[in-house]
């Protein structure tokens, strides 16, 4: 299982990120490896996005053929991509990287629902018509 999280920096000490679309980084590690030894780091592209970032990191981790998301939120847009692309997502808690990786394989994180009503991100439209 290839698990992805919203991360505030690059590595495993780091603090989980309360947002997925503007995290500064996904971290990604392999379930199956519960001493995360490899674990593989992306910059988010769209950490400056005015609009649709949310959904530009959910269609990064389609393509890195991720299972599982944990993030603080997840914006209605995005949390319809991961939906459709069969991704589950889980609340993260204040804490590291490593400790909601381990809390998460201890089924002790519960499931995310969409934060905000569809259409209206973190963005809020006021980066429209730059």
């Amino acid at each position: 299982m290839k698990i992805a999280i919203a991360s505030n920096g690059v590595n495993l000490d780091s603090q989980a990120s309360p947002v997925l679309g503007r995290c500064s980084h996904l971290i990604m590690v392999d379930g199956e490896d519960r001493d995360f030894k490899e674990i593989k780091v992306i910059p988010n592209p769209a950490v400056n996005e005015g609009g649709g970032a949310g959904i530009k990191t959910a269609r990064i981790m389609g393509n890195e053929k991720v299972d599982v998301i944990i993030s603080g939120s997840v914006g209605p847009n995005a949390f319809e991509v991961l939906k459709q692309l069969e991704i589950t997502m889980y609340k993260m808690v204040p804490g590291t990287v490593e400790e909601n990786l381990t809390l998460m394989l201890q089924d002790k994180l519960e499931k995310l629902n969409p934060s905000a009503p569809r259409g209206r991100g973190m963005g809020n439209g006021k980066f429209r018509g730059r």
